[in-house]
Protein backbone atom coordinates (compact mmCIF):
# COMPACT_ATOMS: atom_id res chain seq x y z
CA UNK A 1 0.00 0.00 0.00
CA UNK A 2 2.87 2.38 0.80
CA UNK A 3 4.41 1.78 -2.64
CA UNK A 4 1.16 2.73 -4.35
CA UNK A 5 0.88 5.87 -2.22
CA UNK A 6 4.47 6.88 -3.05
CA UNK A 7 3.87 6.29 -6.77
CA UNK A 8 0.68 8.38 -6.70
CA UNK A 9 2.47 11.23 -4.90
CA UNK A 10 5.32 11.11 -7.44
CA UNK A 11 2.89 11.24 -10.35
CA UNK A 12 0.99 14.16 -8.85
CA UNK A 13 4.18 16.10 -8.08
CA UNK A 14 5.99 15.39 -11.37
CA UNK A 15 4.50 18.34 -13.28
CA UNK A 16 5.44 20.60 -10.39
CA UNK A 17 8.99 19.27 -10.17
CA UNK A 18 9.77 18.97 -13.88
CA UNK A 19 7.36 21.39 -15.51
CA UNK A 20 7.62 25.07 -16.14
CA UNK A 21 9.28 27.20 -13.50
CA UNK A 22 9.11 30.75 -12.15
CA UNK A 23 8.71 34.05 -13.96
CA UNK A 24 11.23 35.87 -16.13
CA UNK A 25 11.38 39.64 -16.42
CA UNK A 26 13.32 40.38 -19.59
CA UNK A 27 14.63 43.89 -20.23
CA UNK A 28 14.76 44.52 -23.98
CA UNK A 29 16.14 47.93 -24.89
CA UNK A 30 13.88 49.61 -27.44
CA UNK A 31 11.81 46.55 -28.40
CA UNK A 32 10.47 46.33 -31.92
CA UNK A 33 6.82 45.34 -32.17
CA UNK A 34 5.85 43.55 -35.36
CA UNK A 35 2.58 42.86 -37.08
CA UNK A 36 -0.60 41.80 -35.30
CA UNK A 37 -2.01 38.42 -36.31
CA UNK A 38 -5.10 37.05 -34.55
CA UNK A 39 -4.66 39.56 -31.74
CA UNK A 40 -1.02 38.67 -31.07
CA UNK A 41 1.72 41.30 -31.38
CA UNK A 42 5.11 39.86 -32.30
CA UNK A 43 8.35 40.95 -30.66
CA UNK A 44 11.68 39.39 -29.80
CA UNK A 45 15.39 39.81 -29.69
CA UNK A 46 18.39 38.85 -31.80
CA UNK A 47 21.75 37.49 -30.68
CA UNK A 48 24.77 36.60 -32.76
CA UNK A 49 24.71 32.90 -33.49
CA UNK A 50 27.47 30.74 -32.07
CA UNK A 51 26.79 28.25 -34.87
CA UNK A 52 29.02 29.06 -37.86
CA UNK A 53 26.23 28.13 -40.30
CA UNK A 54 24.07 31.06 -39.14
CA UNK A 55 24.53 34.77 -38.61
CA UNK A 56 21.95 35.27 -35.87
CA UNK A 57 19.35 33.59 -33.69
CA UNK A 58 15.98 35.30 -33.24
CA UNK A 59 13.97 34.51 -30.11
CA UNK A 60 10.34 35.29 -30.83
CA UNK A 61 7.59 36.22 -28.38
CA UNK A 62 3.90 36.96 -28.75
CA UNK A 63 1.90 39.49 -26.78
CA UNK A 64 -1.74 38.42 -26.61
CA UNK A 65 -4.08 41.42 -26.89
CA UNK A 66 -7.38 39.51 -26.82
CA UNK A 67 -9.55 40.69 -23.92
CA UNK A 68 -12.84 38.84 -24.48
CA UNK A 69 -16.05 39.87 -26.18
CA UNK A 70 -18.29 42.88 -25.96
CA UNK A 71 -22.08 42.80 -25.53
CA UNK A 72 -22.50 42.32 -29.31
CA UNK A 73 -20.25 39.27 -29.30
CA UNK A 74 -17.43 41.06 -31.11
CA UNK A 75 -13.80 40.45 -30.18
CA UNK A 76 -12.21 43.05 -27.91
CA UNK A 77 -8.47 43.69 -28.16
CA UNK A 78 -6.27 45.84 -25.95
CA UNK A 79 -3.54 48.17 -27.15
CA UNK A 80 0.04 47.96 -25.91
CA UNK A 81 -0.62 51.07 -23.85
CA UNK A 82 -3.53 49.31 -22.11
CA UNK A 83 -1.46 46.15 -21.52
CA UNK A 84 1.49 47.96 -19.93
CA UNK A 85 1.65 47.95 -16.14
CA UNK A 86 4.05 50.27 -14.36
CA UNK A 87 6.53 48.56 -12.06
CA UNK A 88 9.26 49.61 -9.65
CA UNK A 89 12.41 48.09 -11.09
CA UNK A 90 13.90 47.72 -7.61
CA UNK A 91 11.19 45.21 -6.65
CA UNK A 92 12.04 42.58 -9.27
CA UNK A 93 14.99 40.54 -10.41
CA UNK A 94 15.33 40.92 -14.16
CA UNK A 95 17.57 39.69 -16.95
CA UNK A 96 18.99 41.53 -19.92
CA UNK A 97 19.54 39.90 -23.29
CA UNK A 98 23.27 39.64 -22.65
CA UNK A 99 22.90 38.20 -19.14
CA UNK A 100 20.32 35.70 -20.36
CA UNK A 101 22.28 34.51 -23.39
CA UNK A 102 25.80 34.82 -22.01
CA UNK A 103 27.94 31.70 -22.56
CA UNK A 104 25.12 29.28 -23.35
CA UNK A 105 24.19 27.58 -26.58
CA UNK A 106 21.05 28.56 -28.46
CA UNK A 107 19.22 25.36 -27.53
CA UNK A 108 19.96 25.94 -23.83
CA UNK A 109 18.50 29.43 -24.09
CA UNK A 110 15.53 27.99 -26.00
CA UNK A 111 14.97 25.43 -23.23
CA UNK A 112 15.38 28.06 -20.54
CA UNK A 113 12.73 30.28 -22.14
CA UNK A 114 10.42 27.32 -22.77
CA UNK A 115 10.46 26.36 -19.10
CA UNK A 116 9.32 29.73 -17.79
CA UNK A 117 5.72 29.86 -16.52
CA UNK A 118 5.49 33.58 -17.12
CA UNK A 119 7.63 35.90 -19.20
CA UNK A 120 7.31 39.66 -18.98
CA UNK A 121 8.81 42.22 -21.29
CA UNK A 122 10.41 44.84 -19.08
CA UNK A 123 10.35 48.08 -20.99
CA UNK A 124 12.08 51.35 -20.10
CA UNK A 125 10.00 54.23 -21.46
CA UNK A 126 10.46 57.97 -21.50
CA UNK A 127 7.68 59.69 -19.58
CA UNK A 128 8.11 63.44 -19.32
CA UNK A 129 10.82 65.94 -20.06
CA UNK A 130 12.61 67.19 -16.98
CA UNK A 131 13.58 70.79 -17.68
CA UNK A 132 15.99 70.95 -14.74
CA UNK A 133 18.13 68.08 -16.11
CA UNK A 134 17.29 68.63 -19.79
CA UNK A 135 16.58 64.91 -20.06
CA UNK A 136 13.53 62.72 -20.14
CA UNK A 137 12.42 60.94 -16.99
CA UNK A 138 11.96 57.18 -17.30
CA UNK A 139 9.52 54.66 -15.91
CA UNK A 140 9.52 50.90 -16.25
CA UNK A 141 6.59 48.87 -17.50
CA UNK A 142 5.91 45.16 -17.90
CA UNK A 143 3.90 43.41 -20.59
CA UNK A 144 3.12 39.66 -20.46
CA UNK A 145 4.57 37.62 -23.33
CA UNK A 146 4.56 34.03 -24.54
CA UNK A 147 7.72 32.46 -25.90
CA UNK A 148 7.03 31.23 -29.44
CA UNK A 149 10.36 29.76 -30.45
CA UNK A 150 13.72 30.34 -32.05
CA UNK A 151 14.45 31.10 -35.69
CA UNK A 152 17.76 31.23 -37.51
CA UNK A 153 18.90 34.16 -39.67
CA UNK A 154 15.61 36.00 -39.22
CA UNK A 155 15.76 39.76 -38.87
CA UNK A 156 12.29 41.26 -38.39
CA UNK A 157 11.82 44.40 -40.44
CA UNK A 158 8.09 45.07 -40.18
CA UNK A 159 7.84 48.29 -38.23
CA UNK A 160 4.23 48.99 -39.18
CA UNK A 161 2.69 48.80 -35.70
CA UNK A 162 2.34 51.93 -33.62
CA UNK A 163 4.37 51.53 -30.42
CA UNK A 164 1.66 53.45 -28.51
Amino acid sequence: MKKILVIIICIINSPILFGQNDALYLLIEKPIFGHICNGVIETGFIVNSKDNKFVCDYYQFGINTFNGWNENGEDVFLSLKELRKEIDIDTIKYETISSLSNDIEWWDLHNKLSLKKKIFLLEKRETKFNSSTNKFDFKYFIVPMLYEGTRKNIVPTDLSINKG
